[in-house]
């Protein structure tokens, strides 16, 4: 059992809770990486999707208990929200507390919403024409366009990460690429620190890399993979970042499990629906062990 203490509640509509989870800053892990090493995520806020399994009361508190995939988690506060009745599907936003150990005891309640309506929101919102309007956003970063506030507030430290990474980028290159990754991160709601784990992996920002197979540029697209993704230009860090981040999301959409997510960017949907999880690949597993450990290396920066 774990213990969480309710931080706010509310009745949150789909997109206010979609806001919610965008304004903390959700990272996309599972409670076992979690459990791996808590003190890594204190402060993280992570997103779990569940059945409540029952409720209680008492005079100056409320909790629930929420079943993830088997494992039951007590998430308690002094209100719950209305979609936190015995039996309904939700999605639950909780931050990693101080006092959190391998059983993470303190987690605390950030918000609560409908697993449906949720669902079909993000199934709405990833049927809009997002490549029309990031083709906008690409024309405005050649252009010179500001980054958003946020985004400036992290460029420099990103472009010195960059330019460590690979000494050998010019200047302008390394500028290029952190703008990249800031602005299309943002824009298709990705951590950028699991975009640079990504890169990292893939071509160790290598702007030219080119795999045995064929697989191209910095996120290493595949030529066919690049052709259906819009793709003129695979060498371009711009278009090949704007295509691999939004191939990203798109398995993260899919999937909902950052493991299976990577799977599907490195061996494909395919793959992973014919195994049902992590093909049995050895390039495969170790390319997601990878990913994962630099990004928990990165996340604890």
């Amino acid at each position: 059992m774990c213990t969480a203490h309710a931080c706010h509640a509310g009745a949150l509509s789909a997109d206010e809770y979609l806001a919610l989870k965008s304004s903390l800053h959700t990272i996309d892990m599972t409670l076992a990486a979690v459990r791996n090493d808590p003190s890594g995520y204190i402060g993280k806020v992570l997103e779990l999707s569940g059945t409540v399994n029952g409720t209680a009361k008492s005079s100056d508190s409320s909790s629930f208990i929420l079943n993830c995939n088997g494992e039951s988690l007590l998430i308690g506060g002094s209100d719950l929200p209305p979609c936190i009745m015995n039996g309904n599907s939700v999605r639950v936003l909780v931050e990693v507390g101080p006092g959190s150990v391998v059983s993470l005891s303190d987690l605390k309640f950030q918000g609560a919403a409908s697993e449906y309506a949720v669902s079909r929101k993000e199934k709405e919102l990833a049927s809009k024409p997002l490549k029309k309007q990031s083709d906008k956003l690409s024309s405005r970063l050649k252009r010179g366009a500001k980054l958003s506030s946020r985004a400036m507030k992290i460029y420099e430290p990103y472009k010195k990460a960059i330019a460590k990474f690979n000494p050998r980028l010019t200047e302008k290159e390394v500028e290029q690429i952190a703008r990249c990754i800031l602005a299309y991160s943002e824009y298709y709601g990705i951590d950028p620190r699991l975009i640079v784990a990504l890169v990292i992996a893939e071509s160790g920002f290598r702007i030219e890399a080119t795999s045995p197979k064929g697989a191209m540029g910095l996120g290493q697209l595949m030529p066919g993979t690049a052709r259906g993704l819009g793709v003129t230009n695979a060498y371009d860090p711009n278009e090949n970042l704007e295509a691999a981040i939004r191939l990203m999301r798109g398995h993260l959409d899919r999937y909902g499990h950052l493991a299976l997510a990577l799977a599907a960017y490195n061996a494909g949907s395919g793959a992973v629906k014919k195994y049902k999880g992590v093909p049995p690949y050895r390039e495969t597993q170790n390319y997601v062990r990878k990913v994962i450990m630099l990004y928990n290396a990165l996340c604890r920066r």
